[in-house]
This record gives structure tokens, sequence and C-alpha cells, in this order.
């Protein structure tokens, strides 16, 4: 098995992403790849219970990732990271990812919104187009029965 999907959401695990995205790419477990969160004991329970009580979840930071993945690799996985920079470094660990979705990336200073939920600076936008130096499939839709847009082709015509 190993990862079924990674997505792209400064909110990590929300309502949407439980209800909705759980339901579309049934994992067994989910990985939430944050080192904010995996410092903090209170935000890692709250994350584990936003998940359904059927699905494992766990917060790692980004250098325990990859075994974290390889220890569950006979399981599906969901992958959680803020932003897309965590999945060009474990695309460079050797993690296989066939398939991330740029979800939720929102309005800050410094951002230019692309898309209803996208707001990039010149770092996000750098880190997306990285991502398709990798066999990965990167697509952007806000739930998954949204049709899906290749982000990284789009970005690049602008």
């Amino acid at each position: 098995m190993g990862v079924i999907l990674g997505r792209i959401d400064e909110r990590l695990i929300h309502g949407q992403m439980a209800l909705a995205w759980l339901r579309q790419y049934p994992a067994e477990v989910v990985i939430v790849v944050d080192d904010q969160s995996a410092k903090d004991p209170l935000q890692t329970m709250l994350l584990q219970m936003a998940v359904s009580g059927t699905v494992i979840c766990e917060v790692v930071s980004v250098a325990d990732a990859k075994a974290a993945v390889e220890l569950k690799s006979s399981k599906k996985i969901f992958l959680c990271a803020r932003t897309p920079d965590v999945y060009v470094r474990l695309l460079e660990m050797g993690v296989k990812i066939p398939q991330i979705n740029v979800g939720g990336l929102y309005s800050a200073v410094g951002r230019t919104q692309y898309y209803k939920t996208i707001f990039l600076d010149e770092k996000l936008k750098e880190d997306i187009l990285k991502l398709g130096d990798y066999p990965v499939k990167v697509e952007h839709r806000m739930v998954p029965q949204d049709a899906e847009t290749d982000i990284i082709a789009e970005l690049k015509k602008q």
C-alpha cells in the first residue's frame, strides 16, 4: 500500500478534510507532517481527535516522516502538511507519493490569490513548481468532487 495522497492545507486536519477527503481516499493512517504540531502535545491531541476513530493519526516532524511512512507502509496512508516545501523534502528523502493535492494556502501579507483557496508568495510558488521535478501528480481541488487542475502547468503559464 503506502501513501495514497498527500494534501497541502495550512489548517492540516479540519472538517472538510476529515469528512470529504478521507471518504474519497479511505486511508487507514493519517500522518500529519508538521514540526510545530509534533512538538506540541495539545496540538497533536487535537489533530488526532479531528479524524474518525477508525483511522490512526500520527503527528511527526519532517525529520521523522520517512521512518513513519516506512513503518506503516503496509497500510493506506494519507499525508497532511501545511506547505509544499514539506513534500519537496519528503520526495528528496525518497518517500513515494503518487499524488499531491494543493488545497488550502490562505490569504496573508505578501501573497497573491491564484484560486479561491490558494494564495501564494514567490517561495510557495517555487516550492509547488519544484514538485514537478518528481514523479508525482500535483493538482488543485478544494474538495474531492471538484475537477482537478494541473496547478504546476497553470503556474508555469503565469
